[in-house]
C-alpha cells in the first residue's frame, strides 16, 4: 500500500543499499523481501558480511492505518549497521514522514551511532558530530537543538551514544534531511575505514547491550508500537531493525 508522501524517497533505500554494498559487498545482501497486508507494504533489505556482521535497511508505507484510533499515512525508512567489531560503534538513521488525520505533515527524523559496547569511542563521536553539524550550518541551523532534544532520552536501551540528532521537522526540511542522511552515511565510513582491527570486546557486555536494545526496540520504540497496531508482524521488523545474536 503505497502512500503519496514525497519524502523519504525510493532513492534513499537505494542510497542505502549501495553504501553496504560498498562496505560488504554487492554479494552480502539475503533474499529482499516484500511483503503487503491490508493497509502496509514493506521492502527489506540486509547484508551480512566481512565488516558489517549485520545492515539491515527497510521502507515500510501505511496507507488508511491508524495510530491511537486516529486515521493516518505514514512512510518510514530506517536501517541499522552492526559492525563484526563491537568495538567498532554501530548505525542508526531512521526518517518518518507521517500525515494524521486533521494534522500537518510531521518528519521524525533521528541519527546517531550505536554503543555496542555500552560506550562509543569519543572520537567516533566527534566525527559523527562534526559532520551533522556541517549539514545544519549549510542550512543555517543549529545543531545543538536537535541534541538536546536526544541527549537522556534513552534512545535504544540507553545504548545510543548521543552524538546525532532527534528532532521533528516539516515538508519543507527535506532537503536538508537529504543533507543528514548524506553526512551521516559519510562520517560512518569514515568511522569504519579508520577503525581498523578493533578487538571485539567484552563479548558479555555486548550481549548484554544487544539484548538491552531488543527489548527497547520490542516495549518502548514507538514506531514498533504503531507497526503492531496496524498488523505488521514484529519478525519483519526484526529481519532489518534488531541487533544480531540475540
Amino acid at each position: 500500500m503505497k502512500t503519496d508522501l514525497p519524502f523519504p524517497s525510493p532513492q534513499h533505500l537505494a542510497t542505502f543499499t549501495a553504501f553496504y554494498a560498498e562496505i560488504n559487498g554487492p554479494d552480502s545482501f539475503d533474499q529482499k523481501i516484500e511483503q503487503a497486508s491490508g493497509v502496509w507494504s514493506a521492502e527489506v533489505h540486509c547484508s551480512r558480511g566481512p565488516i558489517l556482521e549485520k545492515a539491515g535497511m527497510a521502507m515500510v508505507e501505511m496507507r488508511g492505518g491508524t495510530v491511537d484510533g486516529a486515521s493516518a499515512d505514514i512512510r518510514l525508512l530506517q536501517t541499522l549497521a552492526w559492525p563484526v567489531s563491537a568495538d567498532v560503534p554501530g548505525l542508526i538513521i531512521m526518517a518518518s514522514t507521517s500525515r494524521m488525520e486533521g494534522g500537518d505533515v510531521i518528519i521524525t527524523f533521528y541519527a546517531d551511532l550505536i554503543a555496542q559496547n555500552g560506550t562509543a569511542g569519543e572520537s567516533d563521536k566527534q566525527a559523527f558530530t562534526a559532520a551533522m553539524r556541517t549539514a545544519c550550518e549549510k542550512h543555517g541551523l543549529d545543531l545543538a537543538e536537535y541534541q538536546a532534544f536526544l541527549t537522556g532520552r534513552g534512545m535504544l536501551g540507553a545504548c545510543a551514544a548521543e552524538c546525532g540528532m532527534l528532532y521533528f521537522f516539516e515538508e519543507s526540511d527535506a532537503a536538508f534531511l537529504d543533507d543528514c542522511i548524506k553526512a551521516a552515511l559519510q562520517a560512518y565510513r569514515l568511522i569504519l575505514d579508520s577503525a581498523g582491527s578493533r578487538a571485539w570486546g567484552d563479548k558479555d557486555r555486548v550481549a548484554e547491550c544487544r539484548a538491552n536494545i531488543r527489548e527497547w526496540m520490542v516495549t518502548q520504540d514507538y514506531g514498533v508500537k504503531v507497526a503492531r497496531q496496524n498488523g505488521i508482524p514484529d519478525d519483519l521488523m526484526g529481519i532489518y531493525g534488531f541487533p544480531p545474536r540475540v
